[in-house]
């Protein structure tokens, strides 16, 4: 009789181990979260969405990463000479491997499938999961989380009625608290930027230099990972000319790496205007602290990004005469973010007027 329940228990303990060896899909996952929504099936719907959601984060952090590390990887050739161009041909032929080594060791590792449908990509982006899970937490008396959520969703879809008035409905809730309406899927630039300015409205000029700065890093960071997700674009319109059809999908990879910085609107209108605000904040804390040398290098970038901005050059007249014009050197990195957008956005403007069309298409990211 023992030995029969042990063997049940081995049994038992094998079939566990079995299922914690399957592979995780995002499609499979989301589909039972919506069949869960759809047949009012409430903690399951949470369960299943949210599990969703951690899995798609996973699955653009391994692409991401890939991308960059094989990026990087790829500058390192063998070509020394630069014959016809065959140097790009070899950095192309280097990332291709890198990416199929890299996704796959890195997919393995963490038991995920790497195929997503571009249905489900849509959706993860478009912040559809929000859109059931806040009714999922409504049922569940979880007001707060469904506030949260029912924002989160407007974030990225403002005009939508029906979210509009669920919103207004929680937030007149007793237990619901505004304070805690959080966005969940906000990134870090924007925590850290919304701290700085409430350092910066209670004169912690220190507080709002660390916050500042940090946002600022963590901006140029997170702008360089969402136009990684860029790569993965759609068939554009093909041509037996293959200058033709590679210059359709740089064109339509340009188009989507710039919309990035459409997280910034409707506050600002690109990332040179967000980072030109943090460096303002920045450059008066410095003066503040009696940073000047710190200050010269704030000034000195801002009108690099908006060198007519008439109170900046008012500012740094006055700061000249506290330091000597040496002091007044532009940060290296956003000196590349800068020439980057520029050229881009020039590229971008060439490629239309010479297609006479803007109908590039564009694609989902990842």
């Amino acid at each position: 009789m023992l030995w029969s329940r042990v063997g049940i228990i081995l049994l038992i303990a094998s079939f566990i181990q079995v299922e914690s060896l399957k592979f995780s899909s995002i499609d499979v996952v989301y589909k039972k979260g919506v069949e869960a929504y759809s047949n009012e099936r409430w903690s399951e719907c949470i369960v299943q969405l949210e599990e969703s959601l951690h899995l798609y984060k996973v699955y653009k952090r391994i692409l991401i990463n890939c991308r960059l590390k094989c990026k990087h990887d790829a500058q390192f050739t063998r070509i020394q000479e630069n014959i016809e161009d065959l140097k790009i041909y070899e950095m192309y032929f280097n990332a291709r491997q890198c990416l199929i080594n890299c996704n796959n060791h890195a997919f393995e590792d963490v038991r995920m499938y790497n195929n997503v449908s571009d249905s489900t990509i849509f959706n993860m982006q478009s912040r559809k999961p929000y859109e059931y899970l806040h009714l999922c937490y409504f049922q569940m008396y979880a007001m707060s989380k469904a506030a949260s959520a029912s924002y989160t969703f407007l974030v990225t879809n403002p005009d939508d009625p029906k979210m509009k008035k669920n919103l207004d409905y929680y937030l007149n809730q007793p237990e619901v608290d505004i304070n805690e309406v959080v966005d969940l899927e906000s990134d870090d630039y924007q925590i850290l930027y919304r701290l700085g300015l409430k350092s910066y409205h209670t004169k912690k000029w220190g507080e709002t230099i660390a916050n500042m700065e940090e946002a600022l890093n963590d901006y140029l960071s997170w702008e360089n990972n969402c136009r990684m997700e860029c790569e993965r674009q759609p068939e554009q319109e093909w041509s037996p000319e293959i200058t033709i059809t590679i210059s359709n999908y740089m064109a339509s990879l340009l188009i989507c790496k710039q919309t990035c910085q459409d997280e910034l609107k409707p506050l600002y209108n690109s990332g040179v205007e967000f980072i030109a605000d943090l460096l303002n904040y920045i450059q008066i804390s410095y003066y503040n602290l009696d940073r000047l040398d710190d200050m010269g290098k704030a000034v000195a970038t801002y009108l690099l990004l908006l060198p007519n901005d008439e109170d900046m050059l008012e500012n740094k007249k006055i700061y000249s005469t506290l330091i000597d014009d040496s002091a007044f050197v532009v940060r290296s990195d956003v000196v590349h973010y800068l020439k980057r957008d520029t050229y881009e956005k020039q590229l971008i403007t060439f490629f239309r007027q010479e297609n006479h069309s803007d109908d590039v298409e564009t694609t989902n990211k990842v």
